[in-house]
């Protein structure tokens, strides 16, 4: 034969691939049409069933190695919860000796459940673990903020639960709402789900701040007018964002002149929503004097001048990526023709 077996075996993945050279694979097939040994070789690895059975034992591999791996994870989760009830079952026995009532008991056991959430959580579940950190340690900290409040009979537990849940919302809310909504129609209004429960948890927020000082009109007044002047824009980004038409240039250029004048006049709106109760300041664009330049003699002046320039730089920065996104839409539709 004009060629080595072994030459003709290490070719026969690149042939059956057909990743080889001509002259490789015309080395091959000359080769296989007079050596029964090779031939024989090239139909089991074009035989699908070969491949099939590698896949399943792959498959197996993983498997087992996967559960391998959650059972040592499991025993580390279990482990470490073993060594957290230390303290919880010590400070039970020191306040049962010293014949007090289970009250402080209760929040060192719901402050260790909220350091379980961070450290035995994520080695007991095996999918979705940023999720579960995230509920079980929102819920752990509701228990401890409860715990705390009958303990030192406060009234303050709905505004620090209002507002721990608003701002861990803000940091963590997508992590646990994309897992869920990833399998269903939700899927596409991830950030709107989002940002409306953000929107919620602000105004309960706002709603329990008021209740605990007894706020009168003018509180409630200022607190949702001016949080809904910052509300909207929020949400103009999300709509813009996740449901805007046209390429990534143009929708930048839209949040950049949206944002330019919302800053610009937010002076100016606000001290119309705040001037019937007396709350105003007077400083915006009324105070506007571009001849008296930026000097910080006249603050007033000086502010009116800074939000005038980031109105106008604004709208022409946005102005341009907009051009420039319509121009970019234009040469694409062009190419596609």
């Amino acid at each position: 034969m004009k060629y080595d077996c072994e030459i003709i075996q290490d070719l026969l993945p690149l042939y059956q691939d057909n990743i080889c050279s001509g002259r490789s694979r015309e080395a091959v097939e000359e080769h296989i049409s007079g050596c029964d040994v090779c031939r024989k070789m090239a139909e089991q690895m074009n035989d699908s069933t070969v491949e099939m059975k590698l896949i399943r034992e792959k498959d197996s591999v993983i498997r087992k190695h996967q559960k391998n791996v959650n059972k040592k994870t499991t025993t580390i989760g279990a482990a470490m919860a073993g060594i957290l009830m230390i303290p919880v079952i010590v400070c039970l026995i020191c306040n049962i000796a010293v014949g007090h009532a289970l009250d402080w008991f209760f929040i060192v056991l719901t402050a260790m459940l909220l350091v379980a959430s961070f450290i035995v959580v994520p080695f007991i579940v095996d999918t979705r673990r940023v999720m579960w950190v995230i509920l079980t340690s929102t819920v752990s900290l509701t228990l401890l903020l409860l715990t705390c409040s009958i303990y030192t009979h406060g009234r303050w537990f709905f505004v620090a639960l209002s507002g721990c849940i608003f701002g861990i919302s803000v940091m963590f809310a997508p992590f646990v709402i994309v897992p869920l909504c990833r399998e269903t129609r939700l899927k596409r209004h991830t950030a709107a789900l989002a940002v409306l429960w953000d929107t919620i948890w602000l105004y309960l927020l706002l709603a329990a701040c008021g209740v605990y000082i007894h706020g009168d009109a003018v509180y409630w007044y200022m607190a949702l007018t001016i949080s809904g002047y910052i509300v909207v824009l929020v949400w103009i980004y999300v709509f813009i964002i996740e449901y805007g038409k046209g390429n990534g240039l143009i929708r930048a250029g839209m949040l950049v002149v949206i944002s330019g004048i919302w800053l610009g006049v937010a002076n100016d709106v606000i001290n119309f929503f705040l001037a019937p109760v007396g709350a105003d300041d007077g400083h915006g664009l009324g105070e506007l004097d571009l001849s008296k330049g930026f000097s910080v003699g006249e603050l007033e002046i000086l502010n009116a001048n800074i939000l005038f320039v980031i109105i106008v730089v604004s709208v022409c920065v946005g102005g341009i990526m907009i051009w420039m996104g319509i121009a970019k839409e234009k040469d694409r539709h062009e190419s596609d023709k």
